[in-house]
């Protein structure tokens, strides 16, 4: 974009370097001819100021494009992160399902049977192209680490969902006998607490970013400089505070979500065992 902007400025000098060698060589050579002068001039300058406003124009375009992509990319991004705050709950609800079961094992009827869990940990969304989109650096080097942790988490959770179904399928088909199989499961069940520590600290960076991103697409575009200040380039002086009071909402939102889904469940549950 700099280097467009000297461009233009390097022709607009040139332009002008131009009509003053015209005027000089008017001036000593054909000074008797005023109207042709004048007319000649004339056609130079509106065929020059055509070009100057052409130019602009699709500078100032190129820009617009570039900015009202960028929102798209931040609304886009809002929906996004919103799935992926999901996922990742919906994940430590898995992970706290098979503790319940490993606890009650363990804890009650040790060695008189064996459990099967039929759960799998959910990959979750990458960000990589809507990162392309974005203009603010300081949201785009945020995502990149979240992203970074994001692609890491999934490789642990598929070694974990594969080490899982291939111990279980085992057992089923009698490769293994039940106290190896409670071996490899006793590992899993470490392995899966180590993962939702990672969960739940994503679930942090998720939120932060989801606030950062719903600050910044309340920003609308808008042409020039105000489309350049307006469309939020930077944090701002008070960026920090205007987040911290969306992590509170979020939270809130979230809090009541969750609250409402369990209520949900419990119902499912009383009316099932009701009916039997």
């Amino acid at each position: 974009m700099r280097e467009k902007v000297a461009a233009i400025l390097f022709i607009v000098i040139l332009a002008f370097l131009a009509v003053f060698s015209a005027e000089i060589f008017h001036k000593i050579f054909i000074e008797a001819d005023d109207k042709f002068t004048a007319s000649a001039s004339a056609a130079f300058l509106g065929a020059f100021l055509a070009f100057i406003f052409v130019r602009l124009g699709d500078f100032f375009k190129s820009y617009s494009d570039r900015t009202t992509k960028s929102h798209s990319a931040l609304i886009k991004l809002e929906h996004t992160l919103n799935g992926l705050l999901t996922t990742l709950d919906d994940n430590i609800y898995v992970i706290e399902t098979f503790e319940k079961i490993y606890k009650d094992y363990t804890e009650n009827e040790k060695g008189t049977y064996v459990f099967v869990w039929a759960n799998r940990l959910h990959p979750v969304a990458k960000l990589d192209e809507l990162i392309l989109e974005l203009l603010n650096i300081d949201l785009i080097n945020e995502l990149f680490m979240l992203n970074v942790h994001l692609r890491k988490l999934n490789e642990s959770m598929d070694t974990i969902n594969d080490a899982y179904a291939e111990s279980k399928d085992a057992l089923i088909g009698g490769r293994i006998d039940p106290e190896n199989y409670m071996a490899n499961a006793k590992r899993i069940h470490t392995d899966l607490l180590d993962i939702k520590r990672f969960l739940m600290d994503s679930i942090e960076e998720t939120t932060k970013s989801l606030a950062a991103v719903r600050v910044l697409a309340r920003k609308r575009p808008l042409l020039g400089y105000l489309l350049r200040r307006i469309a939020g380039h930077k944090y701002g002086p008070t960026f920090n505070a205007k987040r911290s009071e969306e992590i509170v909402k979020l939270r809130h939102e979230m809090e009541t979500v969750k609250s409402e889904g369990q209520e949900r469940i419990n119902e499912v549950l009383a009316r099932k065992n009701n009916d039997s």
